[in-house]
């Protein structure tokens, strides 16, 4: 069999055309390790050969283009390559060789992980830390170094913005959770929550006239207040401002 023309097919591989009316799909390094630019002539065994050879480096190829769209770990490559069905000996090749070229490093994957997260999302060191474990990271290589303040005020002050209607209580609450949602200890904003401070005697005395007015008809006088209690309670006003507001609204 001879080599008749060769046609580029994208950056790695060229479709050849044989003189017996069929083509095949060789990579580049096929090509040039076995000389075929120079020696157009193929036996059956050489032809054989080749084409197991070119079989190998499907998986090589797929992990880099799977690597061209953004940067990942030696898990994720492991994993794409398992849902190809690739057995795992071609999977630990692949990943050997992506390594030796440089296309796959996990400190410089790490790296560029945890910059996309603080530039891309309001996530906290605890979840940036988690979401590099699920992907494989070894929990010794994770150093999060970084000033998470001006993004914590920031966050604080669109909550406090969002949720003015809050007492100060339900709104550090609400704060606190929200933040630990996103990955932040509790130590790293209390001293910003302890700033916060709302009219609660208004607000109290609003929520106080709301629930009357909806449930007086409901509920007899006895009743009432201990119903009223237990929502304002549950608003996050204390017992003390509870009991007060009551009190200045009979006096009244």
């Amino acid at each position: 069999m001879e080599i008749l023309k060769y046609k580029k097919i994208n950056n790695y591989e060229y479709e050849v055309a044989l003189d017996n009316g069929s083509k095949l799909k060789l990579y580049d390094e096929i090509i040039l390790k076995y000389g075929l630019l120079l020696n157009k002539d193929l036996d059956f065994k050489t032809l054989t050969l080749i084409t197991k050879k070119n079989a190998g480096l499907d998986a090589y190829y797929l992990a880099l283009k799977y690597l061209s769209k953004k940067m990942r770990s030696r898990l994720e490559i492991e994993h794409y390559l398992a849902q190809k069905q690739y057995p795992l000996k071609t999977i630990n090749q692949t990943i050997i060789r992506l390594e030796d070229k440089g296309y796959l490093n996990e400190k410089q994957f790490i790296k560029s992980f945890i910059n996309d997260q603080l530039t891309l999302t309001n996530h906290g060191p605890i979840k940036i830390k988690y979401q590099l474990v699920k992907l494989g990271v070894p929990e010794e290589l994770i150093d999060i170094n970084a000033d998470f303040s001006e993004k914590l005020q920031y966050l604080i002050n669109k909550k406090v913005k969002l949720n003015h209607k809050l007492n100060t209580n339900a709104l550090k609450n609400n704060i606190t959770n929200y933040l630990i949602n996103l990955g932040y200890e509790k130590e790293m904003f209390t001293p910003y929550l302890d700033s916060i401070s709302t009219n609660d005697q208004a607000l109290i005395k609003k929520d106080y006239q709301l629930l009357v007015n909806k449930y007086q008809k409901k509920y007899p006088a006895n009743k009432l207040n201990l119903f009223i209690k237990d929502k304002l309670y549950r608003k996050g006003y204390s017992a003390e401002e509870i009991n007060e507001v009551i009190k200045c609204e009979e006096e009244y």
